[in-house]
């Protein structure tokens, strides 16, 4: 089962060739998941200017990337939802359609496709606008292929003022479309690795972009690179860790948020890691409610002597109480294990991805904060010149709010 990575954005971009690095250096025989037989990788690289790209470029003459398969544009997407969707006012952008062309390329070289993994932003320009429009295109294109997203929010303080918009329009779309949401939250992440850094407060300047995009696409490889867990006693993986991800953490198509919790230490105890992953989770919210989790899925890394089993119901009781896990599920917790570690030096992990009611406060905050701007009118002629007009902005509000809606219900039952 193979499966096409499609990086959209400088944010996509970014994290992406973490992700790489990661894939790159455990060079095994299961690199076929995420690399065609001539060595070229699986990924299609998507971004309307070119400077984030240009260290791709650098390692397409090593032979990782096809040059074929990275498309550039000629200008950004002003950070507008509706520029980066549209393309342009007299269609002249054919970013859009060259990356589905690469796409399909792509999928012609599977020995059997599965589904894409799109790596986008919630709040840029091109990761959201463009991003909501190759999920748009690609369920049109296979409608029978999974879609799972990862996307970033922005910083609640604020990136750019339009942001609020970009992450209403482009979630209303991800709902509608994709078959699960990794989603991440850079205060969230911001905030973890501070505590993990033992910063002082304000010490913000400690945390740099590029250990934030560190940490997600590690914690993004220790849920979807191969593990033992799904490998046949052939050895060789069949690279259905993200589409057995999907189905184990979305059982209901209105909730399929992933919100992933991942730690990796070394010469510690799998019992004193799980604390460890437990202590970063942010477990209330503001009001002092409990978070809830629908299902979840345990993935452990590292694990040569085969000793993580004797942990498993003691790791399981501890996930259940401080995920909250809901009681009409009777099975909320779901364990994978591999033996090989993601990283050279053999560091065990553990990875948590869940499908955790924590994605409320998100969405409310963005349905929250859009709303203020769209009674009082702001900014909305930014949008409108692109064509989007008030009916997508209450189209977006209301699938977003359907989604609180169901997650509220799922807690509550």
């Amino acid at each position: 089962m193979s499966g096409v990575v499609l990086q959209v954005g400088q944010c996509g971009n970014q994290i992406g060739q973490h992700v790489w690095e990661t894939v790159l250096k455990n060079n095994d025989r299961n690199n076929h998941v995420f690399c065609h037989f001539d060595g070229k990788l699986r990924s299609v690289n998507v971004d309307s200017e070119p400077k984030v790209v240009r260290t791709l470029l650098k390692n397409c003459k090593s032979g990782k990337f096809r040059e074929g398969n990275i498309i550039l544009g000629k200008r950004g997407k002003g950070s507008n939802w509706a520029l980066g969707y549209s393309g342009s006012i007299d269609n002249s952008d054919v970013v859009i359609q060259d990356t589905m062309d690469a796409h399909r390329r792509e999928t012609e070289r599977c020995d059997s496709y599965s589904g894409t993994i799109i790596i986008h932003s919630l709040s840029g320009g091109t990761g959201s606008g463009v991003g909501s429009r190759l999920c748009e295109l690609l369920r049109d294109e296979y409608p029978l292929a999974y879609q799972l997203s990862v996307c970033v929010a922005p910083h609640s303080t604020g990136e750019s003022p339009l942001q609020h918009y970009n992450c209403l329009l482009c979630l209303a779309r991800l709902q509608r479309y994709a078959d699960g949401i990794i989603w991440f939250d850079n205060d969230e992440v911001m905030n973890r690795l501070l505590k993990a850094t033992r910063a002082p407060p304000g010490g913000f300047s400690n945390v740099t972009l590029n250990a934030m995009n560190h940490h997600i696409s590690s914690a993004l490889c220790g849920v979807l690179c191969p593990i033992d867990s799904l490998t046949p006693k052939t050895g060789v993986s069949l690279g259905m860790e993200p589409w057995e991800l999907i189905r184990s953490v979305c059982p209901m198509p209105a909730n399929k948020f992933i919100h992933v919790n991942h730690v990796s230490e070394r010469k510690s105890s799998w019992i004193d890691i799980a604390k460890n992953a437990t202590n970063f989770l942010q477990q209330r919210n503001q009001d002092g409610q409990h978070y809830t989790s629908l299902s979840n899925v345990i993935v452990s890394r590292g694990d040569p002597t085969g000793s993580f089993p004797s942990h498993i119901n003691a790791i399981e009781e501890r996930i259940k109480k401080c995920y909250n896990t809901v009681s009409w599920n009777p099975y909320p917790c779901d364990f994978w294990i591999g033996k090989r570690s993601l990283s050279k030096t053999d560091k065990p992990s553990l990875t948590i991805a869940s499908n955790y009611s924590s994605v409320i406060d998100l969405l409310q905050r963005v349905v929250n904060r859009s709303q203020e701007m769209y009674n009082a009118g702001a900014y909305l002629h930014w949008y409108q010149k692109y064509g989007c007009d008030k009916e997508y902005f209450e189209c977006a509000f209301e699938s977003v709010n359907n989604v609180i809606a169901s997650y509220q219900e799922s807690i509550l039952s």
